[in-house]
């Protein structure tokens, strides 16, 4: 923390002070946060800790249960107790790396920070309103990325029922049978009498005005008629304090879909008139205000490298396509930003540097569609004119690099000494186009915490590096994989990463 004055804000501090003085393990995220996988009736808080099952009994008197599970009640006793959830091990590593973790990161946001000392007064076992929910209503999904699972992706279980799992010498990849045992693929029925989204649909009005974030996740949420069935809802029911977010491949399978999307944000975007006296509760008492229908909505975006390098990785994918709807989306909309998830991994090490000279050029593009201030006239309401609303300059590009630990073969702790001397050299070329003085105020190249979070992704890695033994393994089963993934996709890792050609064929 002896950069507190370059990469963190007074509010950060604040925040991190808080957790400090209740306990070393205090999380927000265990109170605040849930992650929600309707599919096969699972859940965890974030995205780091594996997911729990959801105890289906419990819904019918209590639709709360998808998120106050009995495990999550005795993590957050352990939390407040100063032990440390096994679960959390993601950011337990990083802290013990000497970095600030996700736990400081997610707690000091908006919907967590004025939140903090008065959860930590909650008996363990008080039935929480979460401010922050991200679901996948089914895995409905026309990618087949490398690193992911048919319980996650509707496509990569049609291939896995075609051609059956990835076999290595002492195990099995993608095993369906094994996923049903392990309670992970989708429920019987899913998509019709699935009681956990029936549970989903009663819980609903009841969080929907305390949440500040809600978050929609697959599979690919554009395939998905829930999705669209939450946005109806929404320009409907207006919430001025609601921040929207969708992960998307931007690629759907038809682009009616992407349409159809596009069409209700550009419909939630229309300023109207509306009423919400808990949250814009005033003297004169009018609560009426003209806004769009919620705050902010944020389109996260899956992409781990550029080009041939990502289509390769995310099966499906049609790179120039992504780019042609993201600028759609960009240039019709205002009230809107993307963020580029990149699950960092060691195919993503090549092209790294074109990923995030990608991210400069849109910032410079796009930091804001507006040059200057937008004034968008207001409709008067109750006999009031109200005045304009007034769209200042913001920042509309943004980026993540979080590290893929799971498959073994695909992590970078497997990195050779050359990627990791590449990756510091491009931290390095990060620092030239960053300002550190006005890093709040500029929209075009990096802030400062960016950096850092690389920094911190290189020091990890260092720190946790696979030894000998299981590098020979990882690499094995490395080449293992992608030779049967070229077969069954008509593919070729060399002729994609020909800067990986020469490590590639000398794996035995």
């Amino acid at each position: 923390m002896n950069q507190k004055n370059i990469y963190y804000s007074g509010s950060f501090e604040e925040s991190k002070k808080n957790l400090d003085s209740i306990s070393a393990t205090f999380c927000a995220a265990k109170w605040l946060q849930v992650s929600l996988h309707l599919t096969n009736g699972k859940t965890h808080s974030c995205y780091h800790p594996p997911t729990h099952s959801i105890d289906v009994n419990q819904l019918e008197l209590n639709p709360g249960a998808l998120h106050n599970t009995e495990q999550k009640f005795q993590e957050r006793k352990m939390m407040l107790e100063g032990e440390r959830p096994s679960g959390c091990e993601y950011c337990w590593k990083i802290e013990d790396a000497g970095h600030v973790s996700d736990r400081y990161y997610r707690s000091s946001e908006h919907w967590a920070k004025d939140k903090i000392i008065p959860i930590s007064k909650l008996p363990n076992n008080y039935n929480v309103d979460p401010t922050y929910v991200e679901v996948n209503f089914n895995q409905s999904c026309n990618f087949k990325c490398a690193y992911c699972s048919p319980h996650l992706s509707s496509s990569w279980q049609e291939e896995i029922e075609t051609h059956g799992p990835y076999i290595f010498p002492d195990k099995e990849h993608n095993n369906i049978v094994t996923l049903k045992k392990q309670g992970l693929m989708p429920v019987e029925g899913s998509t019709k009498n699935n009681p956990y989204v029936t549970a989903f649909w009663k819980w609903w009005p009841k969080i929907y005005r305390n949440l500040r974030v809600f978050r929609m996740t697959g599979g690919e949420p554009l395939m998905d008629k829930n999705t669209f069935k939450v946005l109806e809802y929404v320009n409907s029911n207006p919430h001025g304090q609601l921040e929207l977010s969708l992960t998307t491949n931007l690629c759907p399978p038809d682009e009616k879909l992407f349409d159809k999307f596009l069409s209700l944000i550009k419909d939630c975007e229309k300023i109207r008139t509306y009423e919400d006296k808990d949250n814009f509760n005033n003297d004169s008492g009018n609560y009426c205000y003209v806004a769009p229908a919620y705050k902010h909505l944020m389109m996260f975006v899956s992409l781990d490298s550029v080009e041939h390098q990502a289509e390769y990785i995310r099966s499906g994918l049609n790179y120039n396509q992504l780019l042609i709807n993201l600028k759609s989306f960009l240039n019709e909309t205002d009230h809107t930003s993307v963020s580029f998830i990149n699950t960092f991994n060691i195919l993503s090490i090549s092209k790294l540097k074109q990923f995030l000279e990608l991210i400069l050029k849109l910032r410079e593009e796009f930091g804001s569609r507006i040059q200057t201030e937008k004034i968008l006239e207001s409709p008067p309401s109750h006999g009031i004119n109200h005045p304009p609303i007034i769209l200042k300059k913001f920042q509309r590009i943004w980026f993540d690099i979080p590290l893929l630990h799971s498959p073994a073969w695909l992590n970078c702790y497997n990195a050779t000494d050359e990627q990791i001397l590449e990756l510091e050299d491009i931290y390095k070329w990060m620092e030239q186009h960053t300002d550190i003085v006005r890093f709040n105020q500029t929209l075009e190249g990096f802030k400062p915490f960016e950096l850092e979070k690389l920094q911190r992704n290189i020091s990890v890695i260092k720190e946790n590096r696979s030894t000998q033994e299981q590098r020979y393994k990882n690499n094995r089963d490395f080449k293992i994989f992608f030779e049967e993934y070229d077969h069954r996709r008509n593919t070729d890792f060399v002729k994609t990463f020909p800067e990986m050609a020469e490590w590639y064929r000398n794996i035995i």
